[in-house]
């Protein structure tokens, strides 16, 4: 149901300008990447502890699915202005990754499940940010794989 709502709310904003939807994304990326960060450490505390599902509410997990739908609308961005298909992917792919990470926060477990969950998006959410400022990050993107092709058109 999250991806069809993102893709209806996506094909509605995705006439807005790639540079918006990226410092959008930049923006919301730094914040998640030092959220994530504080949060795996806390969590790393007592890994083998239980630890309860994230509410809906969260205001991380909230965050969260912010950014999957603005690295969703960066990669259609991309798309629509003729742009690298290595780059769309790319986006489309962590907006993808944003999905299953909070799914799994989204779902009781051990404190370090959640810890390894938070630090992937710390990582994912540090690329993105490195992605969407740098041209030579960008540069670097382009050559990579590009397994989300197959993904929504």
């Amino acid at each position: 149901m999250f991806a069809h709502t993102l893709v209806i709310i996506a094909s509605a904003f995705s006439a807005q300008p790639a540079p918006d939807i990226s410092a959008d994304l930049v923006a919301l990326s730094q914040h998640l990447h030092t959220q994530a960060r504080a949060r795996a450490q806390d969590m790393a505390r007592s890994p083998a502890a239980p630890v309860a599902a994230l509410p809906p509410e969260d205001g991380f997990l909230t965050d969260l699915n912010e950014f999957a739908l603005e690295a969703y609308r960066l990669s259609r961005a991309v798309e629509d202005s003729g742009g690298p298909t290595d780059l769309r992917c790319i986006f489309r792919g962590m907006s993808e990754d944003a999905e299953h990470r909070a799914m799994l926060l989204s779902e009781p477990g051990s404190r370090a499940d959640h810890a390894r969950a938070y630090l992937e998006i710390a990582r994912l959410t540090g690329q993105a940010a490195e992605i969407a400022t740098t041209p030579d990050a960008q540069a670097a993107a382009l050559s990579s794989s590009c397994p989300a092709q197959s993904g929504a058109q």
